[in-house]
C-alpha cells in the first residue's frame, strides 16, 4: 500500500509525460526522474514545489530560499517502490531490472564516465598535438629545454564545479579574420550583409573549436536554424580528431553530447539534424539522442552505401562480414514537413541492359530491352 507521501507524489508528477514506465501513470521511471531532479529540471522542481506535501518534506529554506534535498528524494525513490507486484508477470517471458519487464519500461538512460562534463576538445595543430617543454637535467647540455610534442590531454570541466569555467568555455566570443570568398577570388571583409532581423544573410565557414562556435552562434541563431547536418569523427582510432583519454568511448559520447545539446536549441521549431555516424557508436548515439531530442522526435535512420568492397578490403572475407554501409540518424526539434524530391532518369541504365535466359540447359545473355518487348511488357516505339 502507497503511503502518502507517495500518493502525493504520484499526484504532482501526475502531468509529466516522460516520468512514467506504463501508460497508465502508476509506475515512476525511477531513473528518468532522478536523472531529471539531478540536472534540476525546472517542470519537475515547479510540480514538487507546488505540493505543499512534498515541499515540506524535500526542501529546506535557507536564507529565505528554497534548496531542494536531492539525497533525501533518491533516498525516499529507494525505499518507496512504487510497484512491488510480480504477479502479472507470472505468464510472461522476459527481461526484468527485478521488478518490472524492460519491455515495458521507459526509464533507460544512458550513463557514461564524464557525462556530466563539458569536454574542451581544443587542440592547437590539426593533427591534435601540443607542445610542451621538458627540462633537460645534463648540466653539460647548453640547451635547458627540450621542445616536444604529444597529444593533446583532452580537458574536462565538471559541470558542478568547475562552471567557472564552462561560463568562460561558453560565452559568446568575437569572430577575427573574416575574408569573403567570391568568383573574383579572396575579398576582404568591410561590412557583414544582414537580413532585415540582424541575422547574416551570407554563408559563414567557421574554423575553430566547434562547441566554442556554436555557443557564438547561439545569441542571434538560437531557434532559428532549420536543418543541421553532423559528420563527427566515428571514434575508429582513424579520425583527425586525436582521443587523448584511455575511455575513449566515453570521451566521444561526451564530446557529443556538449554539441548536440546547444546545436538543439539553434534548431527552428520545425527544424531537423541529420547525424552521420557508423557501427563504431551508433547504437549508444541513438540512445544519447532520444535522451536530447527525445525519441518522440525520432524520424528515420537512413542506410546509405559508404564505399565498394574490394581491394584489401576482402582480404579477410572469409572471417567476417564486410563493412558497406554508414548511418544518418534523423530527428526533428517538434514539428516537421517533408517535402520529397524526385530525379528524373533521363536515360537507361547501362549496367542493366541485359538478361540471363535459360536455352537448352544453359544460361545464354539477352538484351533485356528485347526480352520487355518480346514478353509485351512495353511496345517499341
Amino acid at each position: 500500500m502507497k503511503t502518502d507521501i507517495q500518493t502525493e507524489l504520484t499526484q504532482a508528477l501526475r502531468s509529466h509525460e516522460k516520468v512514467w514506465a506504463n501508460e497508465e501513470k502508476t509506475i515512476l521511471a525511477k531513473n528518468i526522474l532522478l536523472d531529471l531532479v539531478e540536472k534540476t529540471d525546472p517542470t519537475i522542481i515547479g510540480l514538487l514545489l507546488g505540493n505543499d506535501e512534498l515541499k515540506r518534506h524535500f526542501f529546506v529554506e535557507v536564507n529565505g530560499v528554497l534548496v531542494f534535498k536531492l539525497q533525501d528524494f533518491r533516498f525516499f525513490l529507494d525505499k518507496h517502490r512504487i510497484n512491488n507486484s510480480y504477479t502479472k508477470y507470472a505468464n510472461r517471458i522476459g527481461l526484468t531490472d527485478g521488478n518490472r519487464f524492460l519491455k515495458d519500461s521507459s526509464d533507460i538512460v544512458l550513463d557514461f564516465p564524464f557525462k556530466d562534463c563539458v569536454l574542451n576538445g581544443g587542440q592547437s595543430t590539426e593533427e591534435g598535438e601540443e607542445i610542451y617543454f621538458k627540462r633537460n637535467n645534463d648540466q653539460s647540455d647548453s640547451q635547458l629545454y627540450t621542445k616536444l610534442t604529444r597529444k593533446r590531454q583532452e580537458i574536462f570541466f565538471n559541470q558542478t564545479l568547475a562552471f567557472d569555467e564552462i561560463d568562460r568555455l561558453f560565452d559568446a566570443k568575437a569572430f577575427s579574420k573574416f575574408s569573403r570568398h567570391t568568383a573574383d577570388g579572396k575579398q576582404p571583409v568591410g561590412e557583414i550583409k544582414r537580413h532585415s532581423d540582424g541575422t547574416p544573410a551570407e554563408n559563414l565557414i567557421i574554423k575553430g573549436n566547434n562547441l566554442i562556435a556554436l555557443h557564438s552562434l547561439a545569441k542571434q541563431f538560437k531557434g532559428k536554424i532549420k536543418l543541421i547536418y553532423i559528420d563527427p569523427p566515428y571514434n575508429t582510432g582513424e579520425d583527425s580528431f586525436k582521443y587523448n583519454d584511455k575511455f575513449s568511448h566515453s570521451t566521444w559520447l561526451t564530446f557529443m553530447k556538449n554539441r548536440l545539446e546547444i546545436a538543439k536549441t539553434l534548431l527552428a521549431d520545425d527544424g531537423v539534424i541529420f547525424v552521420h555516424c557508423d557501427y563504431n557508436e551508433d547504437g549508444y548515439l541513438r540512445v544519447l539522442l532520444d535522451e536530447i531530442f527525445t525519441e518522440d522526435n525520432f524520424v528515420a535512420n537512413i542506410a546509405i552505401r559508404s564505399n565498394s568492397i574490394s581491394g584489401n578490403k576482402t582480404q579477410h572475407k572469409e572471417k567476417t562480414i564486410l563493412k558497406n554501409k554508414d548511418t544518418i540518424l534523423v530527428y526533428k526539434k517538434n514539428s516537421l514537413k517533408i517535402n520529397p524530391q524526385y530525379t528524373i532518369k533521363q536515360k537507361w541504365d547501362t549496367h542493366y541492359n541485359a538478361i540471363l535466359i535459360s536455352e537448352d540447359g544453359e544460361l545464354k545473355p539477352k538484351k533485356l530491352l528485347d526480352h520487355l518487348i518480346e514478353n509485351k511488357n512495353f511496345k517499341a516505339k
